[in-house]
């Protein structure tokens, strides 16, 4: 366990009235807005499998939509962790918005995250569960699946390829710990202040960490300066700016 603090200025600090704000509840309701995109490539007849395989040009049976999880490895795909642009998304029947007996496939166009959820715009044919079909793949229709993907397991990515490229921004693991200011800081379900809060943590309170990340800029309690660290309060997914806890993560710098 590595315990490093800031170096203390001299004056005497200020304290900070307001530190980061409650963030609006996210929405339950799902909505499957169609927007109409074109062209892709053309097929005889367009149903979300046959999309997907006319797209990276698979031409072996790769069964119904919640099968490809099985069929994709043994054509050179990797799974992946999380979504990126242009990976192939499998939702299963149990995801909301998939048909209910076959699932469905398609292609991640757009990512957005909204209170620490993250949701998926997805570029497929007879989307939303039979909602829509396109003769010839034309009009592929983008939909926004308001249902969250966080931490679901009926959902998963894959991309072309066994080494996909690293993420430009990635969590780096290392225990250490850090004291809170002395008025409290808020505790956030991701590593910036554009995530909901999921508590509060106390004044002067030694807090342990076991990850770190880049995530919004804040302004240090102590020092006055722009900080972007956001650390993982140890066993969690709870996140904490640094710019509130009087402590550095090993081996970083206040931005990027």
């Amino acid at each position: 366990m590595t315990v490093l603090t800031k170096i203390k200025p001299s004056f005497k600090k200020t304290a900070v009235s307001a530190l980061l704000s409650l963030a609006a509840a996210v929405p339950t309701s799902v909505t499957l807005s169609q927007i109409f995109a074109s062209p892709s490539e053309a097929a005889d007849y367009c149903q979300c499998v046959g999309y997907v395989k006319n797209r990276f040009g698979i031409t072996t049976a790769v069964g119904n939509a919640k099968d490809m999880i099985y069929s994709l490895p043994n054509l050179g795909f990797t799974r992946i962790s999380n979504p990126q642009v242009g990976a192939i998304v499998i939702m299963q029947p149990s995801f909301r918005g998939a048909d209910p007996t076959y699932g469905h496939v398609g292609i991640v166009e757009r990512t957005s995250v909204r209170n620490g959820n993250t949701y998926l715009t997805v570029r497929g044919a007879n989307q939303g569960g039979n909602l829509f079909t396109e003769s010839n793949c034309y009009n592929v229709a983008l939909v926004d699946f308001g249902t969250p993907v966080n931490g679901r397991s009926d959902v998963s990515y894959w991309v072309k390829g066994n080494t996909p490229q690293p993420p430009t921004n990635p969590i780096r693991y290392v225990s250490f710990s850090g004291t809170s200011a002395s008025s409290g800081i808020n505790v956030r379900s991701g590593p910036g202040s554009n995530f909901g809060v999921v508590r509060r943590i106390g004044g002067n309170q030694r807090v342990y960490f076991d990850a770190w990340q880049y995530g919004t800029t804040e302004r240090d309690l102590w020092l006055g300066t722009p900080d972007a660290r956001w650390y993982r309060i140890s066993g969690t997914n709870q996140w904490i700016s640094s710019a509130v806890v009087y402590g550095n993560a090993p081996g970083s710098r206040p931005m990027p």
